[in-house]
């Protein structure tokens, strides 16, 4: 009952926010979108959960994911033209396979071998594009019974990614309070409404995500 009870406020909270002017999800769509190369094709979403992003239905498009009860609901929502169960670590796709591969707060549930591991294989699968976001820093998340790939095993910071030759931007968003329960989920979006200029103005002390892109053209 508690599982359950969980998996639906998740999902309530993920449709509010992406209904709300500042909610997270349509900020995070938002982000995304601005830094796609529209005359492209296709599209790999790299741990795509349950697929929170319609924008991803203007590509020939594809989402993996390990969890499979996040896949069940992506595909009930329809936005994919196909879907793969697959570990991130080891991604089934063959080189230059997608003009772009996006990965979005994923690559924090890998520890940092396992994280450059993954935008290898990104950088070989995608042939125009690799767009990641991830957490400003490291974020705790505890681990949960609905889902045991959740929890956070590394902290990245934009610099890391410009040292790969990434370019990064950062996503206007409140830092605090770390977390992911509820009452810090609620607190955020307050914040964030409250303090969006200070957040524009100082996002590396305030900024929750980064955005980090390489063109491979």
């Amino acid at each position: 009952m508690g599982t359950m009870l969980k998996l639906n406020l998740d999902e309530n909270l993920e449709k509010l926010s992406l209904a709300l002017p500042l909610g997270l999800g349509r900020a995070h769509a938002k982000a995304l979108s601005s830094k796609l190369d529209r005359s492209v094709q296709s599209c790999l979403d790299v741990g795509c959960g349950r697929g929170s992003f319609k924008f991803i239905q203007d590509f020939y498009s594809v989402g993996c994911d390990i969890y499979q009860s996040s896949l069940i609901k992506a595909r009930e929502k329809g936005y994919y033209d196909n879907l793969v169960r697959c570990d991130v670590r080891q991604l089934p796709f063959k080189p230059k396979s997608f003009d772009i591969a996006i990965c979005v707060e994923v690559i924090e549930h890998l520890d940092k071998a396992g994280g450059i591991e993954l935008l290898r294989q990104m950088e070989g699968i995608a042939s125009r594009q690799v767009i990641i976001m991830t957490p400003w820093g490291y974020c705790p998340v505890k681990e949960r019974e609905d889902n045991p790939y959740l929890f956070h095993l590394s902290g990245w910071l934009p610099q890391e990614f410009q040292e790969m030759r990434y370019k990064t931007y950062p996503f206007y968003y409140s830092r605090y309070p770390r977390g992911s329960e509820i009452h810090q989920i609620l607190v955020r979006y307050v914040l964030t409404l409250l303090l969006y200029p200070l957040i524009r103005l100082f996002p590396e002390k305030l900024a929750q995500v980064f955005v980090a892109m390489k063109g491979l053209c």
